[in-house]
């Protein structure tokens, strides 16, 4: 703090008075005195403060109505208001802090709206996915089934022989599964939610063991049982599904799976979702005395249909090699029984 003599003008008397100008941090403070020796205080806000130039000495302004005026002749005093009239111009420490307090609150937001998005959204929509009832399902299901299979020919009398072969497995299941054969030159197979499957035909005249199809039949229908088919859709599309489903505009929700239901045929499961399904078919094939190795002849199978088979690293499946290793793991020691009902059906559609 440091005080000077000086003269102070309040701009409403023609003549200035005698004043001590003392300087601190904060503010001017302009201490006058009246013919009675009483003392009077006037404070200038340093934000306010602007010098101008004066005949001698240093002149500081003070704006408003009147306009007020100090004149200081001190030397010392014109580098005591250059520095604070300088460190007005630069924001004070609290300015700052404000405006990282005010940047950090969005930032904060930002990632907690992102981390909705990415991953509570998700989490929910597929908690949700877990508790959706079989009827729902099933019309869910229907409904991607009417819109995607018009892109493809049928074909009757495999798509009878291959319902007879999975009724023949004898799975007990919630869901009426009805399996649909499609003309097409890929190997592929795919599972809509509630009970439709829809396999290529291609892949079945691959296939040289009946085994092979009763692996396919069970991966496949492990999606729908395990509800994976539900809970992925439900998951990709996150957001609008689950306002739908909480607002309960199942309809909506519907709506949505079958707008892009083209999407379905190349559903992407998480790569512990896809080995769940190969796991769960194991157990169905190893529960019915049905060879194991099914499964490692259907993934030959697909490695031949597949040439172009991604590494895991870019594929969010396992790869076949991979899915072939923890299939041998899993497999229990125990008689394969050859099921001649199994064995006449695939024989019949192979011819």
């Amino acid at each position: 703090m440091q005080t000077y003599t000086g003269k102070y003008y309040n701009g409403q008397t023609d003549a200035a008075v005698d004043a001590d100008i003392t300087l601190t941090a904060k503010q001017i403070t302009i201490t006058i005195r009246n013919a009675a020796d009483a003392a009077r205080q006037v404070h200038w806000f340093w934000e306010q403060v602007r010098q101008v130039k004066g005949e001698a000495g240093t002149v500081l302004e003070y704006p408003g109505y009147p306009l007020q005026r100090i004149t200081v002749h001190a030397l010392t005093f014109a580098d005591a208001a250059a520095f604070y009239l300088e460190r007005k111009k630069k924001p004070g420490f609290f300015a700052n802090k404000g405006k990282l307090l005010v940047v950090s609150i969005f930032l904060f937001l930002v990632t907690v709206l992102l981390l909705a998005y990415l991953w509570f959204i998700p989490f929910l929509a597929v908690r949700i996915a877990n508790n959706v009832p079989v009827s729902y399902e099933e019309k869910l299901g229907q409904s991607s089934y009417d819109a995607l299979i018009k892109e493809y020919r049928i074909k009757p009398e495999a798509t009878k022989l291959v319902n007879e072969f999975f009724g023949q497995m004898k799975v007990q299941t919630p869901y009426s599964v009805e399996i649909t054969v499609v003309e097409d030159k890929q190997s592929n197979a795919f599972a809509l939610p509630g009970g439709h499957i829809i396999v290529y035909d291609h892949l079945l005249q691959n296939m040289q063991h009946y085994e092979e199809l009763a692996a396919l039949l069970s991966h496949e229908y492990a999606h729908i049982e395990k509800k994976h088919t539900t809970k992925t859709i439900f998951r990709s599309m996150g957001t609008y599904m689950l306002i739908s489903l909480l607002f309960g505009d199942l309809g909506g929700a519907g709506a949505v799976v079958v707008e892009n239901a083209n999407s379905l045929k190349s559903l992407q499961y998480s790569r512990r979702l896809e080995k769940e399904a190969d796991l769960y078919g194991l157990q169905l094939l190893q529960e019915r005395h049905i060879d194991p190795r099914g499964f490692e002849w259907l993934f030959n199978t697909l490695k031949q249909g597949n040439s172009l088979q991604p590494s895991e690293w870019l594929s969010s499946h396992p790869d076949l090699n991979n899915r072939i290793r923890y299939i041998n793991r899993e497999m229990q020691p125990g008689p394969a029984i050859t099921d001649s009902t199994l064995l006449r059906i695939f024989i019949s559609l192979k011819q």
